[in-house]
C-alpha cells in the first residue's frame, strides 16, 4: 500500500533544524541564542570575556570562538582547557569538545532596552506642596521642584482613573 500524501506535498529531503529555523526566521542570531550555546558561553566565561570573545561557529564538537584583539587571543588560549570545562559544564555547552580561538571582527551584542513608557502628562500641583515649595530658596531649585511635583501630580491623576 502507498502511503498517502496530502495534495501539493513535495517532500524536500532533510536539513538540520538550525538551517530550517534561520531560513524560516530570517534571524541568525536569534536562532544561534535559541540553540543554547551562546548562552551557555556567556554563563561558563562570564561578562568580561563574553563581551571580548563570541562564539561564532560549531560544528563536529568545536565551538570557534572570535576574539578581538590578539592580547586577549593570547590570554584565552593559555586559559582554554579551564574554558572548555566551564563551557562544558553547563547544560548545552555538552556538545563542545574543543575551543577554536581567532581574532576577528567580535558583534557588539545590544543591551536590552527597556519597555518605552508613556509620557506622563503634567497636572496641577496641590495647594499645600506648592506653597511648601515656594519656601525653596533657589529658584533652579525650586524650578525643578515644581516640574518633579507637576510630573508626579499627573502620575496619581493616571493611576485614579
Amino acid at each position: 500500500m502507498k502511503p498517502r500524501r496530502r495534495n501539493g506535498y513535495e517532500p524536500i529531503g532533510t536539513a538540520h533544524i538550525g538551517t530550517l529555523l534561520a531560513e524560516a526566521l530570517k534571524d541568525p542570531r536569534r536562532i544561534r541564542e535559541a540553540l543554547g550555546v551562546w548562552p551557555a558561553w556567556e554563563e561558563a566565561v562570564g561578562p568580561e570575556i563574553a563581551a571580548a570573545a563570541r562564539p561564532v561557529g560549531l560544528r563536529d564538537g568545536v565551538l570557534t570562538i572570535h576574539v578581538k584583539h590578539a592580547v586577549w587571543h593570547q590570554e584565552l588560549h593559555a586559559q582554554r582547557a579551564s574554558l572548555l570545562r566551564r563551557v562544558q559544564a553547563t547544560a548545552a555547552g555538552a556538545a563542545v569538545r574543543e575551543l577554536r580561538l581567532k581574532v576577528a571582527p567580535v558583534a557588539v551584542r545590544e543591551a536590552p532596552r527597556a519597555p518605552e513608557r508613556e509620557p506622563v502628562a503634567s497636572a496641577p500641583i496641590p495647594y499645600e506642596v506648592a506653597r511648601a515649595i515656594r519656601a525653596v530658596e533657589s529658584p533652579k531649585l525650586r524650578g525643578a521642584i515644581i516640574r518633579a511635583a507637576s510630573r508626579w501630580a499627573g502620575l496619581v491623576r493616571g493611576r485614579e482613573r
